[in-house]
């Protein structure tokens, strides 16, 4: 089936829908909801209230799904790895509610933000909360702690960089700056969700290096695709998203062959090729 998205670009809905990609993992994700949903409970109100609307408010999962399949892929999923894809679903859901905050956003995945149903005041406090007990999961494993911290230091970079795009002066310069944002913001989420898992499951530094490059290469991607879907740097996006998808499914190559590495291999057309 062929979509259109605007100007024109031509989407093909992928072979597999996203369950059927993620059932190698099917049993590990059930396990990480148990755990996400337990370790956002507050015994506190009104935060006990917040954490239940912000577990019901679910996404994707696909940073989680990145932190389960690497680590599969390599080893066996731990209670170190749920903890790992907890954290990063912590932080992006910690970040989500930050920007809509600061970009006055009273919708989010359909259903009203936290800040448009809490309030601005309770929806920076939970946000800061999230980030305060995603921190705590991860802190007896410095490995993955120190991974996570370089990549929310970025991410913060990224945010403040992007205001300055409009003054470069050269299209090069323009795309430079763009790919170095998106990186920052996106990608290296993306990245730190692959090296957790596989430092979960104590993968060697070579295995965890391959799947790092893997996952800057398809949170770039993924970003690339959300700029098309949502009409942003079109130009850019059209022309880079060919160039980091077949990246990210090149760096599967080194990976140990097996049915995890065809669900990355597919999620990767998935998100290259989705239309939301």
């Amino acid at each position: 089936m062929i979509g259109q998205t605007c100007n024109n670009i031509p989407t093909f809905a992928p072979v597999k829908s996203l369950q059927q990609i993620i059932s190698p993992i099917a049993a590990e994700l059930a396990q990480f909801e148990a755990f996400f949903g337990k370790t956002l409970q507050s015994d506190t109100e009104p935060m006990g209230s917040i954490m239940r609307y912000v577990r019901d408010s679910r996404g994707k999962r696909l940073r989680p799904i990145l932190v389960l399949l690497s680590a599969k892929l390599l080893g066996k999923v731990n209670e170190q790895t749920l903890r790992a894809a907890t954290f990063v679903e912590m932080v992006h859901t910690a970040t989500l509610i930050h920007d809509d905050v600061v970009d006055n956003s009273d919708m989010r995945r359909s259903k009203a933000s936290v800040k448009s149903q809490f309030g601005n005041l309770s929806a920076v406090l939970s946000g800061d909360y999230l980030l305060a007990k995603a921190m705590m999961l991860i802190s007896n494993d410095t490995d993955i702690l120190n991974e996570m911290l370089r990549t929310t230091a970025a991410m913060s970079e990224g945010e403040l960089m992007q205001s300055l795009v409009a003054d470069c002066v050269s299209q090069s310069e323009k795309t430079t700056k763009y790919i170095d944002i998106i990186t920052r913001k996106t990608a290296m989420l993306m990245r730190s969700c692959c090296a957790a898992g596989a430092l979960s499951v104590q993968a060697t530094p070579k295995l965890v290096q391959q799947i790092s490059a893997f996952g800057l290469n398809f949170g770039i991607l993924f970003q690339l695709r959300d700029d098309l879907i949502d009409c942003e740097n079109m130009e850019i996006a059209k022309a880079l998203l060919p160039v980091y998808s077949e990246k990210a499914l090149h760096s599967l190559e080194s990976l140990p062959l097996s049915e995890v590495n065809k669900a990355l291999h597919d999620l990767t057309l998935f998100c290259a090729e989705r239309e939301e």
